[in-house]
């Protein structure tokens, strides 16, 4: 098998649908693979396990299994060949083409977040220290570097997720979460296109009005 056989993209978004409708814990059983740690396929509407992903559609393109031991995950396998295939891949986009910010704030004027979901933000940011902030040339999610080196938390517009000292991913739904995708996470808040203020560029609160301005 070579990762360059997968080479439909319709197959891949035929394995998201069925992640959607079986739940991830049966669709990662269904296939024989496990929780991912570091490679996160990511669209508007979720995060995938990537392995997994690219197990499922390669079977629905070609009418072959792929195991789990037969593959790698990670910059060389999968994650890598659904990139290629235009796909969002936490762990990969953000090697390349990033935009570095000295913290969270400074990020915010390029990447538009729900002001319902700023508090909460910073209550877990502050938590924690971080050394730096980043943006991905996707401009998909705000990366935050902690500063003792460990796993980075990705900030998206309606989700945080982390990975814990001990190894376990934890995924924390915002008050206005737009994340659809059964996988982690439902619509909390159906919402009209967002609006922003010219100012600071956060996206405006139900009112209309920005606090800051």
């Amino acid at each position: 098998m070579s990762y360059a056989d997968l080479t439909d993209r319709n197959a891949v978004e035929s394995a998201l649908d069925e992640f959607d409708r079986l739940g991830r814990w049966t669709f990662l059983e269904k296939y024989g693979y496990v929780e991912a740690r570091d490679y996160f396929l990511v669209t508007d509407e979720g995060r995938y396990d990537s392995k997994a992903i690219f197990a499922a559609a390669y079977e629905a393109q070609h009418g072959v299994a792929v195991a789990s031991d037969e593959i790698s995950g990670g910059k060389a396998g999968a994650a890598r060949r659904l990139q290629e295939l235009g796909f969002v891949v936490e762990g990969l986009d953000d090697e390349r083409g990033r935009r570095t910010y000295a913290t969270f704030d400074a990020a915010l004027p390029e990447f538009r977040i729900p002001f319902e979901n700023l508090t909460a933000i910073r209550e877990h940011l502050a938590r924690f220290d971080f050394s730096e902030a980043y943006i991905p040339r996707s401009g998909s999610y705000i990366a935050m570097v902690p500063a003792d080196g460990g796993l980075v938390h990705y900030i998206n517009r309606g989700s945080i997720y982390y990975r814990r000292a001990d190894g376990t991913g934890e995924l924390i739904a915002l008050p206005v979460n737009q994340l659809g995708r059964s996988g982690f996470t439902r619509n909390a808040t159906a919402r009209k296109p967002a609006e922003v203020c010219p100012e600071c560029w956060l996206e405006l609160p139900a009112s209309g009005v920005c606090p800051h301005h």
